[in-house]
């Protein structure tokens, strides 16, 4: 074997590493040999013997997949030996073997919560393990001593106990199992509890049951939950005594509810105790131990987790070595007598040297070859953890079984080493190695494939990450299909190499060649490409290149702002159009100009360092709709009287719908004369052509009835003569003038010029309500009679019309309209506007000017000329009187220039086209889907290039400029699909006009210079070249750049409130000197300076007076402290002459000083004597420059810089609105809670927008105004207190008053950085019933047109595109696999779909500039009926330029607004340091109910923040016993990846206490701070780590990560950080705790008043009849939906939290009462007089809506209902309301019918 070379092996104990698939051959069990290949799913068939123990022997057979062979080791380790690199050119592989320690095969690596579920029924107590002991009482001993170890091992570990057998009487239900422990860590009361479960006499063994009552009382949401099953009997139904029957039901249920646990990552091991192969169940007549393991599963193949089949005497055993073995594992380090048996293909034995060669240092390492059935055996005597061994040998490649072989030669031990995984030294080798071979494009693959290979692009990927396996999904297309390919590894070092270069290689538009094996995955249900190999090649996707010399201007692209048209993201336009080398690009959406800040921000980023004509230009304009100002209502106006004038109505019939090609072939009319016909006329006319079907179809006329007849022009004359002079009326009169015009023009038959009316223009003025006004509509609504056959003839229409237009100037007459010229003056504009058909035109924005007069354009379009189920629209008239700094373009096929180009001759024409500055054409190819429209009137393709030609040749003549734009929808033509996806749904409810059944969608990419020029070769060729790029260049050059967002650096426009800096200065010192006295102590007078003015204030008082008077030490302090104070108060001017003053000396120092170091005998006679010529030329003009400068430059610029804070950073406006806002809100009577940092600052609390105070911990004396912040020591009380509520009572020791405990320790900066470099979030949570009166305030504050709506965009998401694409394939007849549909989903997602409003987000435009210098206006999602105007743009495009408001509702004002109305208590005196309420976060028993009672844990269930299962989850956890712990929650339960892998996980390994945990953002500022690093760096890292940047910008955490381990940070402090992707501020969480404080202190208090208040306001789902029959049906009902698990509907999982609640409010004494007609309210429930019964309002019955529960209401004030019926049809109650009513027996005694009373008369 020549091609045989040596090759090297290397064992290596490690973790496995996974790069090829080798098959091996095993034998069976009973050595016999299985030739069977391995494919690539996991199958292991092994042996083991004695496989305990350190000194054990093993013998392996294998038969293994996936690269490797795993031998598990009993509970504790594993053996595994894997493929972990080759190399087939050097024919080398690299093996590993390894002795891996393993935890149990349930998964758990240290569990953290288990249930003993244990069997309780009689069978326990009747059957004996021996003499004397039953089987109940060896289990109880056994599971004692389980819990004992298990509670050694892991001291956190939490132990619970349920027992279940039956209960009489309520067998088959959740009371058939019983709770007997919850879940405690106390081993003592786990012995008792297990000590004192109650022996039963049931029968019944209700598994299901157990399982269930477990699952309920677990609290921990990750997957280490263990439940351990210990039962004797199968489940069984009906008891009979002592003695039951099996059920199949039962079982099967029971199997479910064990894999419903399974997949809620509960771990399951069982031991069923007792059940043999012998005894038999009399129903079946099977064995006990046969109908256990179709629930349970075998050992080897358990349903779910693990399960043993225990004889009674060893339970101890199983109980306390097996399973303890499980969950607590002995680690393996050493195995004796390996030994590994290979089996080749024959063609290797037969062609390889398959010899043993000694070597003298093989050691411990033995191999022995058997030819007799082609095996290897190599055996090692010890194999302890970290043993290297190198091994030698042949391979090759094998045809027979298509894989790699080899053959050993020699083995030997060699010295341990490091394992180094490295990468190829090829970058562009992803995975495995090169490929060659034949590539197959994707969809030819049909069905599973071995070794192939594709080229494709990833357009998505995932990552799986677990402890058993680690998979990497890539999402792959070459664009003829898209499939799944995936990568397995188990090692995760290897995988996070895979990964790592894997994700660095994807990048958009990189293409890579993929190999392995195709096979169906049952995961995904679809085939999937299993990856061996990856390369990074060349990209296989046409490039757009543009290599025209001279290159064309894109004039008309739609972005996906154009709603549910354009594909086009903005950024990747600008990219496109600047790659493909042309200097600008047009942005033309519909009706919208959205897309203009990303267009702006992204041709910002291009140009940065460029300067002419390197610059690239966006031009920035819309296509609109345009409807003409020439109301299509009376044509030719002359005065006629209405009723009494002759007129002549007519109609006519004609081939098609386009006057230029078809023509007319029937004319009818009537005169009429005071409502009388008093002659008629009617004619066909032969077209000579033959008609098209759809004619035939509509008007019943046939070729057979017109031929014959005389010509259109003869039949015209006539009627044209038998008409006169007499005034005309039609039924849409623009068609038929049209056509008789168009005839008189051909025939030169004079011009046509009789006035016309048109009775759809008047019915649409008389009646714009009626739903449309077709002919039929107006028949029928003015009772003519009419035939609908003969509908669509002339005469018939034109008498029915008639008739129509009499009864119409009959309703005109009665309205003192008389005559023709009073009908076209009273007509309002607006409401015929309303019915105008718009066409299309666009418009360039020029310049600054123009942009301005855009935005105005599309405000007037989105609101004032916006109507119901219509798009917007503009009259020509506003378009004249914006059109300054714009210019007009023609637009596309649907703008009046294509359309009317059809009829006008070129006079006319060239008349229209004055309107515009330059004429747009399409090319063809954007336009062929009109030649399969017979409306069009084109035919061919010729029609197209001819009608074309007519519009060039008559724009030339007019001297306007032509262009040929592409109308561009998508980028490139591989885009289409896209598009034709969008256009196949419905948008608004309306189908896209190009969503019709036989129309070939037109092409609408974005043409190059080449491309466009082919389009028009039908051209001469100096025009084309004229109208594609001279023209296209000509019209950009016309274009200034705009700046679209002004760049303000962060600072928005503020509104001007006069005299605001003194208003909020005066403000603040008035609050915090009746707070804490006059003067103030030096730490607020520093904290207030600090926040108004920064640090530069303090610091230049201080400068000054050490320099004026050389004060230092206290006495610098004081006088600072009291010139500080003066000087705020003196006002802004002041504050900026006192740093000013400073600031001039410094700088006039700083020169000074510069100069000195440059003059002739210092510096630069040192560098002159070496400097050259040049060199001593340069440094004498640095010294002249530097003389010359006036360091004074500015200053007062200099000086603001220097100011910070908030009246330095000019945020005071903001804070004073904000002020004004909150103080609106609590004159009216509600509270209003801060959101968001602002609580971090003090003077927000001084001006009373938070309740929040940011200062430390501290006491102050309501009388006397005394505060103290430190303790006796001088010691900080912040440093052992966390919030001020948490300080003990203490009174003042001035004046013996109780003190106000207050602070909650926030630093300023949190809210507005250093140096006021972040602009203000003032977020503030308005009563849900006070919102909107706080919106209308602000229109008080600043005026209706300086108010707006924070506007949104909504675009299609993923999912929703997704099932467009899945919709469009359906209709299309395509099959795609999921993969497919998800790539076009994408390409799809973005579009905009419609637009809305923040709930809370008010934009406040200051008086001093225009909301059009920021952006347009709208109605949200086009609804005309919208109560506000929101911004055009996205709000958060905006958001640097303008105020915005959040002014957001929530309930807690709302409640507690309710509770202080009820009680008469001022909320805001409710003590937050109350112990009993701070003991429900604890438990439930403060209520006077416990646990089991409840269902729940704690007390907390309805108390905002901490009600929710995770939250509760939360503080059983910490156990929170303080304010400050309370804050921590909110914060950590609000923030993401905070507590759950992060700071759960350190509170439960015991790193750190709950205490030290990061909570809120703020948290991480203070704590680097306490840790020795500078705070503005301390600030950086709060920043950063909060936005979740340190997974999403690896290079800037790394640099912050080294700044934190210098300053000795903990190491699982920077771990934490790193893992956070949100953050929230501790401000807000103090608020919501407050205010969740408060209600929770009236549930502990106050019950009936919480109760009636929290269900008026927090709950929309009731299930009345349950309510008000108490507790148990409660409980009842709440089991019964907690048992359907996923099966609940919406419904009964909305149900479910009002019926927890419900459940405690029954334990705690307290009733809900039916309906009562007479006194139930509306929507709040009604706390009844004897205080614990809650009168239900009418909403709690579903169907019976608010606006009939108040009409009852306001009917029963009036007088009381005397029966069923009067409530009925006084209460407007419908039939089915009053049908549920009767059945829930609220009517009570009520007679069913009225009877006479005497209080009726």
């Amino acid at each position: 074997m020549n091609n045989v070379k040596k090759f090297l092996f290397t064992i290596v104990l490690a973790i496995l590493l996974v790069t090829l698939s080798t098959y091996v051959f095993a034998t069976d069990n009973n050595g016999n040999n299985n030739r069977t290949a391995t494919n690539t799913t996991n199958n292991t068939v092994s042996n083991t013997t004695q496989t305990t123990g350190g000194n054990s022997k093993v013998t392996i057979f294998e038969l293994v997949s996936d690269k490797s062979c795993n031998l598990n080791l009993g509970n504790n380790g594993r053996f595994e030996k894997k493929v972990a690199d080759f190399n087939a050119k050097e024919k080398s592989i690299t093996l590993q073997l390894s002795l891996v320690n393993t935890s149990s095969p349930a998964n758990v690596t240290k569990p953290s919560e288990l249930f003993l579920v244990i069997d309780n029924s009689n069978s326990m107590v009747e059957n004996s393990v021996e003499s004397g002991v039953t089987r109940k009482e060896a289990v109880i001993e056994s599971a004692s001593n389980l819990a004992d170890k298990l509670l050694k091992a892991y001291p956190d570990l939490k132990i619970g106990i349920v027992s279940f057998s039956s209960k009489d009487g309520a067998e088959g239900t959740l009371a058939d199992a019983k709770l007997e422990q919850t879940l405690t860590s106390d081993v003592t009361e786990v012995k008792n509890a297990l000590a004192n479960i109650e022996t039963s006499e049931g029968a019944r063994t209700n598994i299901e049951a157990g399982l269930t009552i477990a699952e309920q009382n677990y609290t921990k949401e990750d997957n280490t939950k263990v439940l351990v099953l210990l039962s004797d009997g199968v489940p069984n139904n009906d008891t009979h005594g002592h003695f039951s029957t099996y059920s199949g039901e039962v079982a099967a249920n029971t199997k479910a509810k064990l894999q419903s646990l399974d997949e809620k990552g509960i771990n399951i091991i069982g031991a069923m105790i007792g059940l043999n192969g012998e005894e038999i169940e009399p129903l079946t007549n099977r064995t006990y131990q046969d109908l256990a393991e179709e629930i349970f599963g075998t050992p080897d193949k358990p349903t779910v987790g693990k399960f043993y089949y225990v004889q009674d005497k060893e339970i101890d055993k199983t109980l306390n070595e097996t399973i303890v073995n499980i969950l607590v594992p002995t680690p393996v380090t050493k195995l004796n007598n390996v030994i590994i048996k290979d089996y080749f293909p024959q063609t290797i034995i037969d062609n390889f040297n398959f010899e043993y060669v000694a070597s003298p240092n093989i050691g411990n390492v033995s191999t022995q070859i058997d030819k007799s059935d082609n095996s290897i055996t190599w055996k090692i005597e010890v194999l302890k953890e970290d043993d290297w061994f190198r091994l030698n040998g042949n391979i090759d490649f094998d045809s027979y079984s298509k894989c790699l072989a080899m053959s050993v030669r020699n083995v030997e031990k060699i010295e341990n080493r490091e394992i180094i995984i490295t990468q190829n030294e090829d970058p562009n080798i992803i995975l495995g190695t090169h490929i060659d071979g034949e590539v197959i494009p994707v969809d030819s693959i049909l069905g599973a494939r071995e070794n192939i290979i594709v080229e494709a692009y990833v357009f998505d990927d995932e990552l799986l990450e677990k402890e058993t396996i680690n998979i990497m999904t890539l999402k792959i297309s070459d664009d003829t299909n898209s499939m799944i390919a995936k990568v397995f590894k188990k090692n995760k070092k290897e995988f996070a190499l895979i990964k790592n270069g894997i994700k660095g290689a994807i990048k958009k538009g990189r293409w890579f060649r993929f190999n392995g094996n195709v096979e169906f995955d049952n995961y995904s249900h679809e085939l999937v490409l299993q990856l061996w190999n990856i390369e990074i090649i060349d990209s296989k996707e046409e490039k757009v290149v543009d290599d025209a010399e001279e290159k064309r201007v894109e004039l008309h692209a739609h972005t996906m702002m154009s709603m549910m048209d354009g594909l086009i993201e903005a950024k990747s336009l600008v990219k496109f159009a600047n790659k493909l080398g042309h200097k600008a690009i047009a942005v033309t959406d519909h009706n919208a100009v959205q897309s203009y800040p990303d267009l702006f921000h992204a041709v910002c980023d291009l140009n940065k360092g460029k300067v002419g004509k390197d610059r690239f230009k966006v031009l920035y304009g819309a296509e609109l709709n345009v409807v003409s100002d020439d109301i299509d209502f009376i044509f030719n106006l002359k005065e006629y009287n209405l009723l009494n004038q002759e007129y002549v109505v007519f109609d006519t019939e004609t081939t098609g719908f386009y006057v230029g090609s078809d023509q007319m072939i029937e004319i009818g009319g009537v005169k009429i004369k005071n409502g009388e016909v008093i002659d008629r006329f009617d004619e066909f006319i032969d077209p000579k052509r033959p008609l098209p079907q759809k004619i035939i179809d509509l008007t019943c006329i046939t070729d057979e009835m017109l031929a014959g007849h005389a010509s259109e022009e003869e039949v015209t004359k006539r009627f044209l003569e038998w008409t006169g002079d007499l005034p005309m009326v039609a039924h849409n009169a623009k068609f038929d003038i049209g056509f008789i015009s168009a005839a008189c023009n051909k025939y030169n038959l004079g011009e046509f010029n009789n006035t016309v009316l048109d009775t759809m223009s008047m019915a649409r003025m008389l009646h714009p309500e009626w739903p449309n006004h077709k002919l039929t509509t107006l028949v029928r609504r003015y009772k003519i009679e009419w035939d609908e056959d003969a509908h669509h003839r002339a005469d018939y229409d034109a008498e029915g019309t008639a008739q129509a237009f009499h009864k119409m100037c009959e309703e005109l007459d009665s309205r003192n309209i008389e005559t023709t010229t009073k009908l076209f003056n009273s007509v309002d504009i607006n409401e015929l506007i309303k019915f105008s058909f718009p066409f299309h035109l666009c418009c360039l924005v020029k310049n600054k000017t123009g942009l301005k007069n855009l935005f105005k354009i599309i405000s007037y379009a989105n609101t004032t000329y916006l109507f119901r189920n219509s798009e917007p629209k503009l009259p020509r008239g506003e378009l004249k009187k914006l059109r300054e700094g714009l210019l007009i373009g023609s637009g596309c096929i649907n703008g009046e220039i294509f359309e009317e180009a059809k009829t006008k001759d070129d006079e006319e024409l060239a008349n229209m086209m004055q309107f515009y500055d330059y004429i747009e054409i399409q090319p063809i190819s954007a336009m062929k889907h009109l030649l399969n429209m017979e409306s069009s009137g084109f035919k061919t393709m010729h029609d197209l290039e001819e009608h074309l030609k007519k519009i060039i040749r008559v724009a030339k003549d007019a001297g306007k400029i032509v262009v040929a734009t592409s109308d561009a929808h998508y980028l490139t033509p591989k885009d289409k699909i896209y598009r034709d996806i969008i256009i196949a749904q419905k948008s608004n409810g309306k189908l896209h006009p190009l969503n019709k059944r036989g129309i070939e969608q037109p092409d609408m990419h974005i043409r190059t210079t080449k491309e466009m020029l082919e389009e028009f070769s039908f051209l001469d060729q100096d025009l084309a070249y004229e109208i594609v790029v001279t023209n296209t260049n000509k019209i950009a050059d016309m274009i200034e750049e705009v700046e679209v967002i002004i760049q303000t650096g962060g600072v928005p426009f503020s509104p001007r409130i006069e005299n605001s800096v003194e208003t909020v200065t005066d403000m603040v010192y008035k609050k915090a000197a009746d707070w804490y006295g006059d003067p103030l102590p030096l730490n607020i007078e520093e904290r207030i300076s600090k926040e108004l003015y920064g640090d530069s204030v303090l610091d230049s008082i201080k400068k000054k007076l050490k320099r004026t008077e050389n004060l230092e030490g206290e006495e610098l302090e004081k006088k600072a402290f009291e010139e500080l104070h003066t000087t705020i108060l003196k006002g802004f001017d002041e504050v900026k002459r006192v740093v000013k003053d400073e600031l001039v000396l410094k700088l006039e120092e700083e020169h000074e000083t510069k100069i000195n170091h440059l003059n002739y005998d210092g510096y630069l006679k040192v560098k002159l004597k070496e400097a050259t010529e040049e060199e001593k030329e340069a440094l004498e003009n640095e010294l002249k420059v530097e003389k010359e400068l006036d360091p004074l430059t500015d200053i007062d610029k200099k000086v603001k810089k220097s100011l910070g804070g908030i009246i330095g950073g000019g945020f005071d406006v903001i804070y004073l609105i904000a002020q004004k806002l909150v103080k609106k809100s609590n004159d009216d009577g509600f509270l209003v809670g801060s959101r968001g940092s602002v609580g971090s600052s003090f003077v927000a609390t001084m001006m009373g927008i938070t309740e929040v105070n940011a200062l430390s911990p501290h006491y102050r004396c309501k009388k006397c105004k005394h505060s103290i912040f430190e303790d006796e020591n001088g010691v900080s009380l912040g440093s052992t207190y966390k919030s001020g509520f948490d300080l003990p009572d203490l009174k003042c020791p001035k004046c013996g008053t109780l003190m106000t405990k207050d602070g909650q320790d926030m630093p300023f900066a949190t809210f507005l950085g250093f140096n006021a470099d972040k602009v203000p979030d003032i977020d503030l949570n308005f009563s849900d019933l006070n919102q909107a009166a706080a919106h209308d305030y602000t229109k008080v504050l600043f005026g209706v047109d300086n108010v707006y709506r924070a506007g949104t965009i909504g675009t299609v998401a993923e999912k929703t595109a997704f099932g467009f694409v899945r919709g469009y394939a359906e209709q299309k007849g395509i099959i795609m696999n999921n993969a497919e549909i998800e790539r076009l989903a994408k390409g799809c997602t973005g579009v905009k779909r419609t637009t809305g409003q923040h709930p809370g987000g008010i934009v406040v435009i200051p008086g001093y500039m225009d909301v059009f210098d920021f952006t347009p206006f709208q109605y949200p999602a086009e609804d005309v009926d919208a109560a506000w105007r929101t911004t055009h743009f996205d709000y958060h495009a905006i958001d640097e330029d303008v105020l915005k408001l959040d002014i957001l509702g929530h309930t807690d004002p709302t409640q507690l607004r309710m509770i202080q109305d009820i009680t008469g208590i001022d909320v805001t005196t409710i003590p937050l340091d109350d112990k009993e309420t701070m003991g429900i976060f604890l438990s439930p028993e403060p209520l006077g109910v416990t646990k089991e009672q409840i269902m729940n844990e704690t007390g907390t269930l309805g108390v905002p923040e901490f009600g929710t299962p995770f939250t509760i989850g939360m503080l059983v956890d910490t156990k929170p016993k303080t304010f400050a712990e309370l804050i921590k929650i909110s914060g950590l339960s609000h923030g993401t990846d905070v507590w759950l892998g992060n700071a759960q996980e350190l509170i439960r390994n015991n790193i750190v206490p709950f205490s030290d945990v990061i909570g809120c953002r703020d948290d991480i500022m203070v704590y680097l701070m306490y840790n020795g690093m500078a705070p503005i760096k301390a600030f950086k890292i709060m920043e950063f780590v909060r936005k979740g940047k340190a997974s999403k910008d690896p290079e800037g955490w790394a640099k912050f990560k080294a700044e934190m381990e210098e300053a000795g940070i903990a190491k699982w402090y920077i771990d934490s950080c790193e893992k956070i992707k949100y953050m929230f501020p501790k401000a807000h969480a103090a608020a919501y705790v407050m205010s969740a404080f408060r209600i929770a202190y009236f549930k502990v208090h106050h019950p009936g008043v919480y109760y009636a208040t929290y269900f008026s306001t927090r709950f929309d789902d009731f299930e009345l009849e349950t309510m008000v029959k108490g507790y148990d049906a409660i409980k009842a009902r709440m089991n019964e939906i907690i048992n359907k698990g996923y099966n609940a509907t919406n419904k009964e999982t909305s149900v479910l939290e009002t019926l927890k609640l419900s459940l405690e409010a029954t334990a705690r004494g307290f009733k809900f009462g039916n309906i009562d007609i007479e006194k139930s309210d509306g929507r709040n429930f009604i706390l009844a007089d004897d205080g614990i019964t809650l009168i239900c309002p009418f909403r709690t019955l579903d169907g019976l809506g608010d606006s009939v529960a108040q009409k009852i209401m306001e009917e029963r004030k009036i007088k009381p209902f005397y029966s069923i019926e009067d409530f009925q049809l006084r209460g407007h109650v419908n039939g089915t309301t009053v049908d549920k009513l009767k059945s829930l027996g609220i009517f009570g005694n009520l007679p069913e019918t009225s009877q006479l009373s005497l209080f009726d008369f």
